[in-house]
């Protein structure tokens, strides 16, 4: 198996997918396998057309960003593409068009996409060397349906999903997917993969239960606001259970966000802010008398450095590894100078690696933010 990754500056769709090509080791038509990730600063529906014509015997997916991951580091502005030649897996990719309104319709253009991966949905043990990776469009609301749509169809519930909520560069006005040469802003893709190599799927919290929880009495799931939390005004109530002001909660979201915790694993549902009479809006959706924990924030280059170490002790030779990182830990990790540290485990520990920032990050069933959620493969 070998991954390459490979970046460019570049705007203009053809030269950009011009000098991706031109640094790969091989000629395009070597690759099975192409996964994409771009800035806003290309037009993307030109760019994975570009692409598409040139990688005819790949399957081709991607998504626009909020930035993008590579082993330069967080960058902004640019292209990442994976290029994967790998005679040990079979990929298989579809996009589901207004994943929004009625993802159901295509159930039968999912199931022949696994079958097209060799993955039977009917199989209870497809987890043992299948799983997919899925790209969804944001500003939809579209991953929950789209997750609980897909796990309706498949018998084996332990198969995992993973992947991430394209972004626009913290525009928020329109994010794109793509899969081989079809496009589109209200879309989920999944890229099926089977394979007779170990691999891994990985998600990382940097936040810990702090024993305080919160029930959210009055809440519009559909568009994510909280109108009451315990009964109380959001902005007081949450105000008090951490102690301090009202008038700081708005520094506190990004280290204090709301989880759930199901087993080890916490699912966390970040806060996006307070309106002007403190009603609360948050990025994942939420339900109503759902009790959630605030959770309080862990050292990030000590669980970065963990994590690098239990995937390497489970593959110690990782030779495809994807990164899907929400945009509010690339954020944080800004804010408090760590984005280089964080980026130097990885380097230390990946011989390559390459990702972006997500408006959401997918991990089987659950569909959360802040937390990064790791596909590693091995030799």
């Amino acid at each position: 198996m070998e991954q390459e990754v490979v970046q460019t500056r570049l705007t203009d769709s053809k030269y950009a997918a011009d000098d991706l090509c031109k640094q790969l080791r091989n000629q395009p038509e070597s690759y099975n396998c192409i996964i994409f990730f771009a800035a806003t600063s290309v037009n993307f529906q030109e760019l994975q057309a570009e692409l598409s014509q040139r990688f005819t015997k790949a399957q081709v997916i991607g998504a626009t960003t909020s930035g993008e991951i590579s082993p330069q580091g967080f960058t902004n502005n640019s292209v990442v593409l994976n290029a994967i030649a790998d005679s040990k897996s079979t990929f298989s990719a579809v996009l589901v068009d207004d994943a929004n309104k009625f993802p159901i319709i295509s159930k039968d253009k999912i199931s022949a996409a696994a079958r097209s991966a060799e993955i039977e949905l009917a199989s209870t043990v497809s987890h043992t060397n299948a799983f997919a990776i899925s790209l969804i469009c944001g500003l939809k609301n579209i991953e929950e349906g789209f997750l609980s749509m897909f796990y309706s169809l498949i018998a084996d519930k332990e198969f995992l999903v993973c992947g991430g909520t394209a972004g626009d560069d913290l525009k928020f006005k329109a994010t794109y997917v793509c899969a081989n040469g079809e496009c589109s802003d209200s879309g989920a893709v999944l890229l099926f993969v089977k394979t007779t190599r170990k691999f891994i799927i990985y998600k990382e919290n940097i936040f810990q239960k702090s024993g305080k929880s919160v029930r959210l009495t009055d809440v519009q799931h559909e568009s994510h606001i909280v109108k009451t939390i315990d009964g109380e005004n959001p902005r007081r109530r949450y105000a008090n259970i951490i102690g301090i002001p009202e008038s700081e909660v708005d520094k506190a979201l990004l280290d204090h966000p709301f989880g759930r915790a199901f087993g080890d694993n916490i699912f966390i549902a970040s806060l996006v802010g307070f309106d002007k009479n403190g009603i609360l809006s948050t990025y994942a959706r939420v339900i109503q008398d759902s009790v959630q924990e605030i959770l309080d924030p862990m050292d990030p280059l000590k669980i970065t450095e963990e994590t690098c170490v239990k995937i390497k002790d489970a593959i110690p030779n990782p030779s495809w590894v994807i990164l899907f990182n929400c945009i509010l830990r690339t954020i944080g990790f800004n804010n408090k100078n760590l984005q280089a540290p964080v980026n130097s485990i990885w380097k230390t520990h990946f011989p390559i690696y390459s990702g972006f920032s997500t408006y959401g990050e997918q991990y089987g069933h659950m569909n959360s933010n802040q937390t990064l959620v790791l596909l590693v493969m091995g030799e």
